[in-house]
């Protein structure tokens, strides 16, 4: 009895693997097609216009500038608590560098002087920006 059911079993495996080549064969000669009838399809030409957009301004290179520590208690504190350097007994809103004849002087990276009193030097940025914007990339409620 058991070969019995062991005769079965192989003809109908054999049958099902027969069934199911015949059904690979017939359906992937129907889906073939050329490379040339890919190539009619596609447009190489954008049907939209690209979308331009101007790119954030950076702030310039300042070549050899080397930085002047802080001397006293002069710097201007700012809103969110930090202070601004204390260059040649002054307030600075910004750092202290050597200028091109070997002196001390407030800049905020590219801005000769320092940032104005509404700005803040800021050291991520590398630019004078509000007063109030917050640091860090933290939100404006933090």
């Amino acid at each position: 009895m058991i070969k019995a059911y062991e005769q079965v079993l192989r003809s109908l495996s054999m049958a099902l693997l027969l069934a199911v080549g015949c059904a690979i064969a017939v359906g992937c000669s129907a889906k073939q097609q050329s490379a040339s009838d890919d190539q009619n399809k596609v447009n190489p030409v954008s049907e939209t216009a690209p979308k331009l957009e101007p790119m954030p301004q950076t702030a310039p290179v300042v070549l050899s500038s080397k930085f002047v520590a802080s001397v006293g208690d002069c710097g201007p504190r700012y809103e969110n608590g930090l202070r601004g350097a204390c260059i040649n007994n002054r307030p600075c809103r910004g750092i202290g560098i050597l200028d091109s004849s070997g002196k001390a002087a407030c800049a905020c990276y590219a801005r000769a002087g320092g940032c104005s009193l509404s700005e803040r030097c800021d050291a991520i940025k590398k630019a004078c920006v509000p007063e109030k914007e917050p640091g860090f990339g933290r939100a404006p409620e933090d």
